[in-house]
């Protein structure tokens, strides 16, 4: 019997999300899959469960970089340049290329019904970490400004249209990675701004940035805030605070971000030798600052896959008040800091005035946090809203009276001048606000990456509050809420209404993590959200919805919840996201047969999208989700495969058709072999119905997962029967690559990296990575039984290979034998065995191995790709902060082309045949490199 959508989809995400929580806690710290629509793998019993060396540049560029980098002979991580400085030593070079890089896209990034948690076609852009509206806005002319994770920043004059001319604000900003926005205050005519760069959000992929920007032209051209690249740079500007009555008066907070994640959102470090985490002060514009205040935090341990530091003493939010002060006063500043508290200015110093559950001792724990809004009451009192989690469900508090001494707020470790509203007991109002960012029905927590709480102007008892949408309240046959991933409060927090849906049929519903959250000043409530899906705004207008309630089947105590949530919902979202061109993308891959007009590629939490090639605007969302890897069968382009996170993914018949998936990963899960966040998959480049995919060892299919009658009538995402296991992957080899058999070093984790030769017809040689470095091949790759293909360890040959994370495999076209691996990561972190780039030469009957070196000038900056052109030899490398290039033969590394923008780049896809280079960006899309010119 055939289950109804609707059936499908509700009980889709359990199985998805367990796979999640279990893949997601060792990699990726916080991320979770949007929409999940794994049926088949929630409701089939047969399911299991489940990261410098400098050559000779030579020439006035080598005395420039000398020149910087005396007394030492390279520039060292401690010099507080790391791998910026690299890339701009690399970046004033000629091209390699005389032609430019070209946007692809999406422009217009349209997301199918079928991949959406209401069933409404919408839009969608990538992660939205700030959001700044001009405090003049009006109907006529509402200036905003959007803070993307990986996009920069963007523009739009008017707002309040259901679609803003977004444009790109980031002119002289030298990173796509922005965490935090503001207007100035003290500028009566609104056109001066300030921007942080780097992304706060304590997850694995928050890029690191490089300091804070300032534009006083309404942001059509920012410099850099000279006396914050020392502090600043390679960690996050989580917030900005200016004094209202001292614009020289300038606070930023820093937080932990950082370098280095590849496709398969591994191999990420924080940069080495950056500044302490906290909060720095400047009291001359930005010329200098000096730390204000900071709690111990985490320090990196070289010898784990990614540090291993979390977020600890970062500092999410700076506000000044001036509540009961006079014009000579100075103003105090309230600021939360990760996994700490509260803290305000005395006037000596800085006193905690709520104590985090975290109590500053959670050492390497990536949950603890808190945040906070201020609200000035009538009768002048300064009331404040905050949310805390020491990692569990989050709890909500109010005092109506934030000025009282320090001691009767909190002794440290209680806070008695606190009034908890949040509680766990269904039916109460308290349990609105209670795990009001985490999901602990399905084991995700993730308040340390989406907690935004903030109240209106002059609407002291409205408090909206966003977070992780509760997953158990709407994917369940009676569902007790709208999901809850936004609230808003009309009596102080006493309770919470559900923002997530509108009054639409179906209904427009928000994207389920959420960011930030800011007010149009000529009417406070409009409110526009930011998220992991990009931009939305609310009218402004509420209805009681409640009644909806009576036909879900609710028990007593959960209608009256339903009907609390319910009571005032937005009567229109609007999805603002036509235009803004910033989708974080893990990869791209191409059909063979038409690599033009013909990719899919990946993204955070937005899913995997399709390309036709009809233009930039031709783009949609093939499927939900968080989008991994992805590929097209070179003989039949109607077989498609994709996957989510872990070893959960799809295979497609009817080539992007959003109802054509079917789940195959029954054996991976059954197999309970540990996975990256988003696990390597690669096609065959010959053998058209082969794929592999890595999880501890490497697993093969040779039939496309199954034949696809049993497929499509058993384990389709939407109407598959579930009657049987699905997928016929099977493991390669006896040992797994990660265990002791394979030595004693570099082991655990899993597999990162594969990669197959088109001059190998026979589908035999292999190549794959793991975690921590180690590099094998096999040159029976094809044999069954399976488990009588043997790999060789080939790094261990040489005293020269880094254990670290190998981001990319890049082998000969014309000889499988030969191949180039990239390494993320830092020299910093072992400087025994420095390198990024290496040529590796594999004697293709003793197997023993060569490593040469080409890292020549890159410096020590992270690489997390690498492609070869194999009509002309010439190697591609991607980085934080762009594309490289190696001339065949030479030994300086130079920009690939023009016309990139300054982002990270996570993976590099190459056709040798047609010539072209495809960057996946993340951040700002897809872009397209023509190499024939």
């Amino acid at each position: 019997m055939k289950r109804s959508f609707l059936v499908l989809f509700v009980l889709a995400l359990f199985g998805v999300v367990t796979i999640a929580a279990t893949a997601m806690r060792p990699t990726s710290a916080r991320k979770k899959p949007r929409f999940n629509r794994h049926a088949v793998a929630a409701t089939l019993p047969q399911r299991g469960g489940e990261a410098e060396r400098e050559g000779a540049i030579g020439g006035p560029e080598q005395e420039r970089y000398d020149d910087r980098a005396l007394p030492n002979d390279s520039i060292a991580a401690a010099q507080q340049q790391g791998a910026y400085t690299a890339f701009l030593s690399v970046a004033k070079l000629p091209g390699g290329k005389k032609n430019n890089w070209q946007e692809v896209g999406p422009i217009t990034p349209n997301v199918a019904g079928p991949s959406t948690y209401t069933g409404r076609p919408t839009t969608d852009s990538g992660r939205v970490t700030a959001l700044a509206v001009s405090p003049n806005c009006h109907a006529n002319d509402c200036k905003i400004f959007v803070g993307a994770a990986g996009g920069g920043v963007w523009e739009a004059d008017n707002a309040l249209s259901q679609s803003p001319n977004w444009q790109p604000s980031g002119n002289g900003i030298r990173s796509n990675a922005i965490g935090s926005l503001i207007f100035d205050p003290t500028d009566p005519n609104g056109k001066t701004l300030y921007a942080g760069t780097g992304e706060p959000n304590g997850s694995g992929d928050s890029e690191a940035g490089v300091g804070l920007y300032k534009s006083t032209d309404f942001g059509k051209s920012w410099t850099l805030v000279a006396g914050s690249f020392a502090v600043a740079n390679g960690r996050s500007v989580a917030s900005i605070a200016i004094d209202p009555v001292n614009p020289n008066h300038i606070l930023i907070g820093t937080a932990v971000a950082r370098h280095g994640s590849a496709s398969v959102n591994g191999g990420r470090w924080t940069p080495p030798g950056s500044a302490v985490v906290g909060l720095y002060e400047s009291t001359d514009g930005g010329a200098t600052f000096t730390l204000a205040f900071s709690q111990p935090s985490d320090t990196a341990d070289p010898t784990t896959p990614t540090g291993n530091d979390f977020f600890r003493g970062g500092v999410t939010k700076i506000v000044f008040d001036r509540t009961g002060l006079s014009g000579g006063d100075p103003s105090r500043v309230f600021f939360s800091m990760f996994d700490y508290g509260l803290f305000r200015s005395n006037g000596a110093g800085y006193e905690l005035v709520f104590a985090s559950a975290g109590g500053g001792l959670i050492a390497n724990s990536a949950g603890s946090r808190t945040e906070f809004a201020l609200a000035h009451l009538a009768n002048g009192n300064l009331r404040a809203y905050l949310g805390d989690t020491n990692g569990g469900p989050a709890d909500f508090y109010r005092t109506d009276n934030a000025l009282l001494p320090a001691a009767s707020l909190t002794d440290g470790v209680n806070n008695p001048g606190w009034l908890k509203l949040s509680n766990s007991t269904p039916g109460t109002p308290g349990f609105t606000s209670w795990d009001f960012c985490g999901n602990l029905a399905s084991g995700l927590e993730q308040c340390s990456y989406d907690m935004p709480i903030e109240s209106p102007p002059g609407q002291p008892d409205v408090v909206w509050i966003g977070g992780q949408m509760q997953y158990s309240e709407i994917f369940t046959a009676n569902p007790p809420s709208n999901g809850r991933a936004v609230q808003r409060s009309t009596n102080a927090g006493v309770s919470f209404t559900d923002m997530t849906n509108d009054t639409q049929s179906p209904p427009l519903g928000m994207h389920p993590d959420q960011h930030a959250i800011a007010f149009a000043g000529s009417n406070p409530d409009i409110a526009f959200l930011g998220c992991d899906g990009g931009v939305v705004r609310v009218s402004g207008q509420y209805v009681d919805a409640s009644a909806q309630c009576a036909s879900r089947g609710l028990t007593p105590t959960e209608l009256v919840d339903c009907q609390t949530s319910l009571a005032a919902i937005p009567t229109r979202i609007f999805s603002l996201n036509d235009g803004l061109a910033t989708l974080q993308f893990q990869s791209v891959s191409k059909n063979p047969q038409n690599p033009a007009n013909d990719l899919l590629g990946g993204t955070q939490d937005n899913g995997t999208w399709a390309f036709n090639g009809q233009g930039k605007g031709f783009w949609f969302e093939s499927v939900g989700g968080d989008g991994g890897q992805s590929g097209t069968n070179p003989t039949n382009a109607a077989i498609r495969m994709h996957t989510y996170t872990g070893s959960s993914g799809d295979v497609n018949f009817n080539g992007t058709d959003p109802l054509g998936w079917d789940f195959f990963s029954s054996p991976l899960r059954a197999s309970h072999e540990a996975a990256s966040f988003y696990a390597p998959l690669i096609n065959d480049p010959n053998v058209g119905a082969t794929w592999f995919i890595g999880l501890q060892h490497v697993w093969r299919t040779q039939d496309n997962a199954g034949p696809q009658a049993y497929l499509d009538l058993h384990c389709n995402e939407f109407f598959g029967d579930g009657a049987a296991p699905c997928g016929d992957w099977v493991s390669l080899g006896i040992p797994t690559l990660t265990g002791a058999a394979f030595g004693s070093d570099k082991g655990g984790s899993y597999v990162v990296a594969i990669s197959r030769a088109a001059a190998d017809t026979t589908g035999n040689v292999l190549w794959a990575g793991t975690r921590l470095g180690r590099i094998f091949i096999s040159k029976n790759a094809a044999t069954n039984p399976s488990s009588s293909v043997v790999f060789t360890r080939i790094d261990n040959a040489s005293a020269i290979t880094p254990n670290r994370f190998p981001s990319g495999i890049a082998v000969d076209g014309s000889d499988p034998y030969h191949a180039y691996v990239s390494f993320s990561g830092y020299n910093a972190y072992t400087p025994a065995t420095p390198g990024h780039v290496f040529e590796v030469h594999v004697n293709p009957t003793t197997l023993a191995a060569t490593w040469t070196d080409l890292s020549f000038n890159i410096g020590d900056q992270p690489v997390t790709g690498i492609a070869r052109d194999d009509a002309t030899g010439d190697l591609f490398i991607s980085t934080d902060f762009g594309v490289a290039m190696l001339p065949a033969g030479g030994n300086t590394w130079t920009p690939a082309a023009g016309s990139f923008p300054p982002v990270a780049v996570y993976g590099l896809t190459i056709d040798s045949n047609a010539r072209l280079l495809y960057a996946a960006t993340h951040g700002r899309g897809a872009w397209r490199l023509d190499l024939s010119k």
